[in-house]
């Protein structure tokens, strides 16, 4: 797995859903090539969109994107710790401009200075 990734994903989420759902690999790659690290840092992706479009901390995603099948948004709010063992499928991968844009909208739901 790769940061930028987007990965279908069954975790036991608050509430006990196990729901299979999109997340995009976060984390820094070191963690991810380190094989006795069993977790990842992911924000979960949906296709519930607003009305008056992404907040802030949202980065919108059109159908076909990433080869997820619905127009998406990534929800730069929503950080998960995951287990590795979790990532069932790998969907596809941001572009670079998509994933700096995450880069971006993470910096504000995080409150990090630029």
């Amino acid at each position: 797995m790769i940061r930028g990734e987007i990965w279908w994903a069954r975790p036991s989420l608050v509430g006990g859903s196990r729901k299979r759902r999109p997340f995009v690999i976060v984390s820094n790659d070191v963690f991810h090539r380190n094989t006795a690290y069993p977790k990842v840092l992911a924000v979960h992706v949906t296709t519930a969109l607003h009305e008056k479009g992404p907040f802030p901390w949202e980065v919108e995603l059109p159908r076909g994107a990433a080869g997820l099948g619905y127009r998406s948004t990534i929800k730069c709010g929503e950080v998960y710790t995951l287990l590795k063992a979790d990532l069932e499928e790998l969907c596809g991968a941001l572009t670079r401009e998509q994933l700096a844009t995450v880069d971006g909208c993470l910096l504000l739901a995080l409150g990090l200075p630029r």
